[in-house]
């Protein structure tokens, strides 16, 4: 079953342990990156037009630059109480609210995700209060929790029957479908939100996967020029997307958009590169593989911070893989990792404090 529009990096992660506590781990962020220049298009990003963008979009390569020091985090493991597997989704940026809201993915059994939830965390003195609640689709027989904006709006993705995919918006307690409505569009996922309410994500039709951004009511389709296949995975509060593309070579990247401008980016020896998050000050996280069996059956990928042209690699202690996934305005970042006890596949979701 197709839990994202991707056939390589697979999103699911199957929880082959209950975690009954969560713990915390401070430590500094593992496997130091190389390479050198600027990540993003110079300039203020600008909100995406509600045109069709033109062909003949520039495209710029990023690299990164030596690091001078490790940054360190406070790893929090998040599991959906009861659940056999969690996969976090995303994290409000934080831009009006200093209250952190994560949402994600959780099952009972190693199979499609069947429900979604929102996590409200605070750290005060004393004890830190993790809140869940589901905030399921009624009907749906899958769905997933993909982001969440600092009002409180949800968006996702469902099945309510057969293996049609749709995307949803939830606000003030109203489930809205999110459908594009592209010739020959068959699945469409919901995945980014931001302050101003604008959508992001990704639609199929029956060869390939596009980028979509919907607001103010109107769809606008974009492709990454030259790609054969592209994944959408979140827009931040000035506009820029970020996602991941495939090459006519089928090596996959990660790439963000910008006023209109492409830019494609890799941490040095990548074999497959996605950007999962962006936030307000272009920091960009995601995930990539360093072997070519990790790119095939994307079970051993690691997260990046990618900031100021500096890679750094994120890897949870004794995770077989570490997916990054989001990132807020004040550096934390949320994601899922794999333990590898009775399967390749996860078991729980992170949270990322900057120390």
């Amino acid at each position: 079953m197709k839990l994202e529009a991707t056939t390589k990096i697979k999103m699911e992660l199957f929880m082959t342990r209950q975690t009954s506590t969560h713990f915390v781990l401070s430590l500094a962020v593992l496997g130091l990156m190389l390479s050198t220049s600027p990540c993003l298009a110079q300039g203020k990003p600008a909100i995406m037009h509600h045109q069709p963008l033109p062909a003949s979009q520039k495209t710029t390569q990023t690299n990164g630059a030596v690091p001078a020091g490790s940054p360190s985090y406070t790893f929090t493991i998040l599991a959906f109480p009861g659940s056999f597997s969690t996969n976090i989704g995303g994290i409000n940026s934080g831009a009006a609210s200093s209250k952190i809201e994560i949402v994600g993915a959780y099952d009972w059994a190693p199979e499609d995700y069947t429900g979604s939830f929102d996590l409200y965390y605070t750290v005060k003195k004393g004890p830190t209060t993790e809140t869940f609640r589901s905030v399921n689709k009624p009907t749906a027989i899958y769905q997933g929790a993909t982001n969440v904006n600092d009002a409180g709006e949800i968006v996702g993705y469902y099945v309510d029957s057969g293996t049609v995919y749709h995307g949803y918006l939830k606000k003030g307690g109203k489930f809205t479908t999110i459908d594009v409505p592209f010739a020959g569009a068959v699945n469409t996922w919901a995945k980014g939100i931001n302050n101003s309410g604008e959508i992001v994500g990704t639609w199929e039709d029956a060869i390939t996967d596009h980028g979509f951004v919907l607001s103010g009511g109107t769809y606008t389709s974009f492709d990454y020029p030259g790609a054969v296949d592209m994944f959408v995975y979140c827009v931040n509060n000035n506009g820029v997307i970020v996602g991941a593309y495939t090459d006519a070579s089928g090596v996959s990247h990660g790439f963000s958009l910008s006023a209109g401008t492409f830019a494609s980016y890799d941490p040095p020896g990548s074999t497959y590169t996605a950007g999962g998050g962006i936030n307000d000050s272009g920091d960009i996280v995601g995930f990539y593989c360093l072997t070519s069996e990790c790119a095939e059956g994307s079970n051993t990928p690691q997260g990046f911070l990618l900031s100021g042209g500096t890679y750094t690699t994120i890897a949870i202690p004794g995770a077989t893989g570490t997916w990054a996934n989001a990132i807020n305005n004040n550096g934390a970042i949320v994601g899922s990792y794999a333990d590898g006890v009775g399967g390749a596949y996860g078991s729980n979701g992170f949270l990322a404090t900057p120390q």
